[in-house]
Order: C-alpha cells, then structure tokens, then sequence
C-alpha cells in the first residue's frame, strides 16, 4: 500500500507541475497577445468588458441565460494508462487538461480569466491568471483520495458531480460575481484617479 501511495503522489505532483507549467506558458502569452494588441493601454475598456461578461457568465450558471461556452468535447485518453504507466500517463494528462482549450469547458470562469488575461495586457499577470485556474482545476484530484471511500476507479467523485450539478454551478456563480464585483470596483478606482 505504501508503494501505492507514493505512486499516487508522485502521479498528482507531475500532473500537477505539468499543468502549471503549461498554464503559465498560456496564460504569458495571452497576456503578451494583449500587449501587442494595445491593451495594457485600455485597461478600462478591457475591464468593462470583462465585467460584463462576468455577469453573463453568472447568469449562465444560475440558469437565467442559456447558451453553450465554445469548447472542444474532449475527453483525455484513459489507454494512456495502460500504455505509459501513472507517471507517463499523469504528464500527458497534465499536458491536455492544462491547454484549458482543447476539452471539455462545463463553466464560465476559465473564459472570464482568459478574457481578463488578455484585457490586461500583461505577460506576468496572465501567467498568475491562468495558473491560478489550473491549481483550482487540479486540487480536486489531490483531494480525491478523502471522498473515494468505496470506489477506486473514481466513480464515486463521479456520481457526486453529476448528482450534485446545480450546486457546483451555483458555486461558479458565486464566484463569477464575486470576480464582476472585484472588478467593478477596480473600474471605480480607475475613475476616481482619473
């Protein structure tokens, strides 16, 4: 068991870095996009308009607004288990799920973040942006082990998402908000000292 447990982790913290480390690239270069685009120099239009796509988002998520977020219905490959062992596996599943835009998006936020990182217009903020997304898209899986208390293939955590669909939604809600509020309050500060 204790060979099993160390595996895991080693797994989860190569998944983990991998993620981050491809996040960080992303989200850079959004940010650098943004600069060449004359962003930076925009700021507030930028947030403007990322305050009310915060809001859009929101209202998607409590169902008030219904449409779909673009994506890729991608699902990382499972054989890659089987083919390359955990570590292999864990890498490449840290590279896919990372990219952010080549699976499946269920939620708002990683368009709002993306849409921020590049109204900032700033190779380190949209770095920290995007890898703050990933490290809140990976912690799941390193707390996985306390809800998988029956289930070892992780139909358990499964089940509780599926069952439980509205509250997370409601929970990118939340948050959707709590970012529209953050951010009107940058615009008024932006306007103050203007």
């Amino acid at each position: 068991m204790a060979r099993d447990w160390r595996t895991w982790l080693a797994a989860v913290s190569v998944y983990t870095l991998t993620g981050l480390g491809v996040t960080l690239a992303i989200g850079a270069g959004i940010g650098e996009l943004g600069q060449v685009a004359g962003q930076a120099g925009r700021l507030t239009l930028g947030l403007a308009v990322c305050l009310v796509v915060a809001l859009v988002l929101a209202a998607r998520e409590l169902g008030v607004l219904r449409f779909r977020l673009p994506e890729r219905p991608l699902q990382t490959e499972k054989v890659w288990m089987h083919q390359f062992g955990p570590l292999g596996a864990a890498t490449l599943w840290g590279l896919h799920l990372s990219l952010g835009f080549f699976t499946r998006i269920n939620y708002g936020g990683f368009w709002l973040l993306t849409l921020l990182a590049f109204a900032l217009g700033s190779p380190g903020l949209g770095a920290l942006l995007m890898a703050g997304h990933w490290i809140g898209k990976a912690l799941p899986v390193w707390v996985a082990p306390l809800a998988l208390r029956r289930s070892a293939d992780g139909s358990e955590v499964v089940g509780v998402w599926e069952t439980d669909a509205r509250h997370y939604r409601r929970v990118q809600a939340v948050g959707l908000g709590a970012t529209a509020l953050v951010i009107a309050v940058w615009l008024a500060v932006l306007a103050a000292g203007a």
